[in-house]
This record gives structure tokens, C-alpha cells and sequence, in this order.
């Protein structure tokens, strides 16, 4: 039951986020970020089920391979969300960031991994399981690895970049959209030896 309420709510939340961008953005960095993000957040997670080490999915209603179904719309839900705050954040107290090349990204991704708190938190309890951790990650909040918020942060911060720079230096920008939907396996490759690096760091930390 849990994990049908899940996957319904955050496909619902993902519908005023693709309405705000289209309205916003426009319709052709609309269809990349949603498009793109569908694609990270489904082909990602079915990379990461060839790591067991990492985490499961074991308890969902709908999958594409080995990823439920809603984290093509989770991952995009939550780095839009986290962009578009960021962006008046920014243009509320330092407006000369608001469109700058590392900013953007960089508040995006904070607030991205702050996002991944409460998020990783309630699905990693017993009564959900959304996902599962491996025993004896190494864990900062109650069933929380400590991976977590770098790993959303990194995520977002890497997607955000690309889509910026390629969705304002490429034109047309029908073809920008299609180039960083192709891009987006390339964020995905550098994001996964991102979280591997980060989680050897941690480890050696702790130890």
C-alpha cells in the first residue's frame, strides 16, 4: 500500500514542476530536463542494481528493468524543485549569482541534499522500505548512509551544469534539448564515479 501511495505522489509532483518549466523555460528545456531526468533517474538506477553493495528496491508496484517506475519522476522532481528555489534564493540575496555558470548548480545542489533528508529517512524505515540500504553502511540519521545528501547533491549539481551550458550555448534550441537528453548518459557515468569515489572517502574516514 505504502509503495503504491509513493509512486502515485511523486508522479503527481512531478506534474506542477513540468508545468512551471514549460511556462517558465519554455517547451524545448522542458522537454530536456523532464525527458533527461526520466532517462537519469531509470537508467541510473538500473546500473546501480548491478551494485548490490550499494542499495534494493525491493517493494514497488511498477518497474522499468530494475528501477521502480517512479524514480524517473523522483530525480527529476526534486532536482527541478531544488532549481527553481535556488534560482529566487539567489535572486533574492545575491542577484548577481542568479545566472552564474557554478552558482546555480551549487545552490541547487544543497538544497537538493538537504531535500534528500527527510526523503531518505522516511524511506529507509521499517514500515516503508522504499529502498534499502546494505547492512553496515556507514549511517549518520537513523537508517541514513552517510552517502546520502552528497550523492542527491552531486546528482543535481552535475545535471543542472550540463543542462545550463548546453541549453545556452547550443542552438537551435531543439537541438540543444536533444543533445542534452544524449548527455544526460554522460552525467549519469560521472555521478556514479562520483558517489563510488565519495563512499571510499567516507569509508577510509571512518575507519
Amino acid at each position: 500500500m505504502y509503495e503504491i501511495i509513493v509512486t502515485l505522489a511523486v508522479i503527481v509532483g512531478c506534474i506542477p514542476c513540468i508545468v512551471h518549466s514549460w511556462r517558465v523555460r519554455g517547451k524545448w528545456t522542458t522537454a530536456a530536463f523532464f525527458v533527461g531526468g526520466f532517462i537519469f533517474g531509470i537508467v541510473r538506477e538500473n546500473i546501480v542494481a548491478l551494485f548490490p553493495t550499494l542499495y534494493t528496491y525491493p517493494n514497488h508496484p511498477l518497474y522499468i528493468g530494475a528501477a521502480p517506475l517512479m524514480m524517473g519522476f523522483g530525480w527529476s522532481a526534486s532536482f527541478y524543485a531544488s532549481w527553481a528555489v535556488a534560482e529566487r534564493i539567489l535572486e533574492g540575496f545575491a542577484p548577481k549569482w542568479k545566472d552564474s555558470r557554478w552558482m546555480v548548480p551549487f545552490v541547487t545542489a544543497i538544497i537538493t541534499a538537504l531535500l534528500s533528508i527527510p526523503v531518505e529517512v522516511a524511506a529507509g524505515a521499517s514500515q516503508t522500505q522504499w529502498w534499502i540500504w546494505p547492512i553496515g553502511a556507514i549511517t549518520v540519521l537513523w537508517e541514513m548512509p552517510a552517502i546520502v545528501p552528497l550523492g542527491w547533491g552531486g546528482g543535481a549539481f552535475l545535471f543542472i551544469l550540463f543542462l545550463r551550458e548546453i541549453m545556452t550555448r547550443v542552438k537551435p534550441e531543439k537541438r540543444a534539448a536533444l543533445l542534452f537528453v544524449v548527455s544526460t548518459l554522460m552525467v549519469i557515468a560521472l555521478h556514479l564515479l562520483y558517489v563510488l569515489a565519495v563512499r571510499l572517502v567516507i569509508v577510509l574516514l571512518a575507519g
